[in-house]
C-alpha cells in the first residue's frame, strides 16, 4: 500500500510542478505551487525508497529455519 500511496504523490507532485512550469510560462507563475509540488514528491520519493528497503530487508529463504532458532535473547 505505501508502494501505490507513493506513486500517487510522485504523480500529483509532478502535475503540480506542470501547472506552476505552464503558469510561469504566462507570468503568472505561483512560487506557493512551486513549493507544494516539490515537498509532495519528495515526500513520495522518500516513501518508495523505505517502501524498497524493507521489502529487501529480509530473505524468505530460509525462514522456517529462522524460525525454528532460538534467538540471543533466550539462551
Amino acid at each position: 500500500m505505501t508502494h501505490r500511496l507513493s506513486l500517487a504523490l510522485i504523480l500529483i507532485g509532478a502535475i503540480s510542478l506542470l501547472v506552476y512550469v505552464i503558469s510561469a510560462s504566462n507570468q503568472q507563475g505561483n512560487p506557493e505551487l512551486l513549493l507544494i509540488g516539490a515537498c509532495i514528491s519528495l515526500l513520495g520519493i522518500l516513501l518508495r525508497r523505505r517502501a524498497i528497503r524493507s521489502r529487501e530487508s529480509q530473505s524468505q529463504r530460509f525462514r522456517l529455519l529462522r524460525r525454528n532458532q532460538p534467538d540471543e535473547m533466550d539462551e
